[in-house]
């Protein structure tokens, strides 16, 4: 794969660590772009899932942008960073999806296993599926909409 962006270690052991726990609570967060007021538009920044035990996983947006990851996130200081940096035009949006059409079937269930694309000895980061056993969820990046998060169904 030409040209393709890769999870690094910690990505991968976040998301082995993640398996086998109960999803307690799904939460997005949106960063919403006020620099046109006349054409004010959100995009979600990153998932997060948490789980019964009280850990969490984040999956968003790489550094560089052009990838996905598993990171470590605290939106405080993420919107104290995009107030100061967009003087306020830029603001950090965190939603319990929760009870959404979404994700309202994976709480309570047991993300069986993260499904990613391995090219050679190495995994790409442009996709993930979850695996909630009879739900599945896949989310993926696009460098003009951010996360996107979709069923997924077996072809």
């Amino acid at each position: 794969m030409k040209d393709a962006i890769f999870f690094t270690n910690e990505a991968l052991a976040r998301f082995i660590a993640a398996q086998g726990r109960v999803v307690q609570k799904v939460v997005c967060h949106l960063w919403q772009n006020n620099f046109n007021p006349a054409n004010v538009f959100e995009i979600i920044d990153n998932v997060e899932l948490h789980f019964n035990d009280g850990q969490k996983i984040t999956i968003g947006c790489n550094d560089a942008g052009n990838g996905l990851d598993a990171m470590e996130y605290d939106p405080k200081v993420v919107a104290k960073h995009l107030r100061d940096e967009f003087d306020g035009k830029i603001k950090l949006f965190s939603i319990d999806a929760s009870a959404t059409s979404m994700w309202k079937d994976v709480i309570g269930k047991e993300l069986r296993l993260v499904r990613l694309t391995k090219d050679g000895d190495f995994y790409v980061a442009d996709a993930i599926m979850l695996d909630f056993g009879d739900e599945k969820r896949e989310i993926m990046i696009n460098p003009e909409d951010g996360i996107i998060i979709d069923f997924y169904e077996e072809i």
